[in-house]
């Protein structure tokens, strides 16, 4: 999107950027003719973010940080440089010119945001006004809910049909309240998702809401938490509750904790304990931990003293350590009672105590988990596996050589021992290169070299044709092996099928024909089509995890399709780990 140059100066001479940066960072202070303040893009003690408001620049000496005052909104809220100028523009009242397809997308996105936003604000006012609300308002005050932080948080209430009749009344197109999530299409007409729920609207990083989320206030209402749908604004997995209401805290402190709900992520708010944040209803994801990663050092993940509870927390833990270095802990509430409840009995520096007295690193986390039954010699190696494949997931080979230290510690055997395990658990049963552009049309040597995954399943084939069925037809990516496969389907024997090939696949194929398997066939065969589609989900989660980095940076406006199939990929290859 080209914006005019005079634009472009008039929002930057409208945004002083001390003056925006004090929205941001509550600790600037003026030093002579500059401001300065600790940096909010990596952790110290000693500020040293200067800003120069006659150049209208910013610089940290620490972490080389800098530039002016749209870099700096970029990378405060993540987002694409464009993405700030707009925010700036609006923060201004600047009008962009629009115009083309990016002015209809920019339109239909604006349409959506307009609609959540008077959604929220009307369920907003039948909580506060409605006499249709008036268990809503008892049950929020009953759980300690404030009316500081129903406002804070807009916390609204859905009394039946009630919105989508002011909704006609102001001729709004259904059509677009259903794309932006709000009501759904039943078999008895127009039905709204929140319909008797309390609501909890979702706030992206930019305070814009993006999505509802509510409660029912029936026991026979299921489910009891709902979130609308994903839509071209919101996705459940991008998005943490509570983060935009404790970021400029956050951005101070570089510590979040992670809780279950909405309760959970309201009520330390409300106590003065900052940070904390909850997934929507849904497992924690890749996201999420890159999030954190970005306005976060350390991270707390605070769960329920329960299976369900230290499963939620191990899911966690495994996309923290695959996907971030971050300081990470594990802490767990008392039995039988929520955060919010811990909070409203013994107060925020009790909860503080509680969380700073339970926390566990990972390892340890994951040693007394599974060390809790251990009754024989094949129960302890069985808890013992379960947490060699945890460490196996650690990005850092450094954390893993700890971790493994600490467990043959903990379980009480010998480390060599332990390591020999952790490489066999972790070494291919079979040694092959993954073959390239370059690699496939190089001329092998005559000798037994290592072979490509597709070229050691090609081996198989020929030396066991039970393992020739049409069902490997789309397997093979090296255009040699596709052809000899496809000749020695059609029914081609060796020789006929070195005839039907050029002199450099002649002496390739010539490799491979005498040069028998010295493995498990049966084994191999299955461990071959495994490792070739993990490689291939690999190669596509690795093309489109530089969108999603460039996403998630705020060098590229998110796309959320893209996001969730990078999520799904990425979940598909944990599975192929097991």
């Amino acid at each position: 999107m080209a914006i005019p140059e005079e634009i472009l100066d008039r929002i930057k001479t409208s945004n002083d950027l001390e003056s925006v940066a004090r929205e941001y960072l509550p600790d600037l202070k003026r030093s002579g003719h500059d401001w300065k303040a600790c940096c909010p893009f990596h952790h110290e003690k000693t500020p040293s973010f200067s800003i120069s408001p006659q150049r209208g620049i910013f610089k940290c000496f620490g972490c080389n940080a800098a530039g002016d005052v749209f870099k700096f909104v970029q990378m405060m809220d993540n987002i694409s440089w464009i993405e700030a100028v707009k925010k700036l523009a609006q923060r201004a009242s600047i009008e962009i010119p629009k115009s083309g397809v990016e002015s209809a997308s920019f339109s239909q996105k604006t349409i959506l945001f307009d609609i959540l936003e008077s959604a929220a604000n009307f369920y907003h006012k039948c909580l506060l006004k409605s006499s249709k609300s008036q268990q809503a308002r008892q049950y929020l005050y009953s759980r300690g809910i404030n009316d500081e932080s129903i406002k804070t948080f807009k916390l609204g209430y859905a009394p039946t049909g009630l919105l989508i009749k002011a909704a006609a009344k102001k001729s709004v197109d259904m059509q677009n309240l259903i794309k932006a999530g709000v009501v759904r299409m039943g078999q008895s007409g127009l039905f709204e998702y929140m319909s008797e729920r309390i609501v909890f609207p979702i706030f992206d990083l930019q305070g814009r809401v993006v999505a509802l989320g509510g409660r029912t206030l029936s026991a026979e209402k299921t489910p009891k938490y709902l979130n609308t749908p994903e839509t071209i604004l919101f996705s459940k997995s991008a998005n943490l509750y509570g983060l935009f209401q404790t970021l400029p805290q956050t951005r101070k402190e570089r510590a979040i904790i992670v809780l279950e709900g909405y309760m959970d992520a309201i009520m330390p708010y409300q106590f003065g304990v900052s940070g904390a944040v909850a997934p929507l209803g849904t497992a924690f994801s890749v996201f999420h931990a890159k999030t954190i990663a970005r306005y976060a050092d350390k991270v707390t993940i605070l769960f329920d003293s329960d299976d369900a509870g230290r499963n939620a927390a191990q899911k966690a833990l495994e996309c923290l350590i695959e996907n971030s270095s971050l300081e990470t802990t594990v802490s767990a509430l008392p039995e039988n009672i929520d955060a919010d409840e811990f909070l409203i009995k013994y107060g925020k520096d009790e909860f503080l105590k509680m969380v700073k007295s339970t926390a566990k690193n990972p390892i340890e986390f994951i040693i007394d988990t599974h060390s809790k039954n251990i009754t024989s010699a094949e129960s302890k190696a069985k808890a013992i596996a379960e947490v060699l494949i945890f460490i196996s997931k650690a990005a850092d080979e450094i954390v893993q050589d700890e971790w493994i230290k600490t467990t043959a510690q903990r379980f009480g055997v010998q480390e060599a021992v332990l390591r020999r395990d952790f490489a066999n658990r972790n070494k291919k049963p079979l040694q092959y290169q993954r073959a390239t552009e370059e690699t496939q049309n190089q001329v092998p040597q005559k000798n037994p070299v290592l072979c490509s995954a597709e070229e050691e399943l090609i081996k198989i084939v020929l030396f066991d044709k039970k393992f020739l069925t049409k069902e490997l037809e789309n397997t093979f990516e090296d255009p040699f092996c596709k052809r000899v496969f496809d000749l020695a389907l059609a029914g081609k024997d060796n020789l006929k099928i070195m005839n039907a090939l050029g002199d450099d696949e002649r002496l390739r194929f010539d490799i491979l024909a005498s040069n028998p398997p010295n493995y498990n066939t049966h084994i191999a065969f299955e461990t071959l089509l495994r490792d070739l589609n993990k490689i291939r989900l690999k190669r596509k989660c690795g093309e489109l995890k530089k969108d999603v980095d460039m996403m998630m940076s705020g060098q590229k406006e998110k796309n959320y399709d893209t996001l969730n199939k990078y999520q799904d990929l990425v979940r598909k290859l944990k599975g192929s780990r097991r």
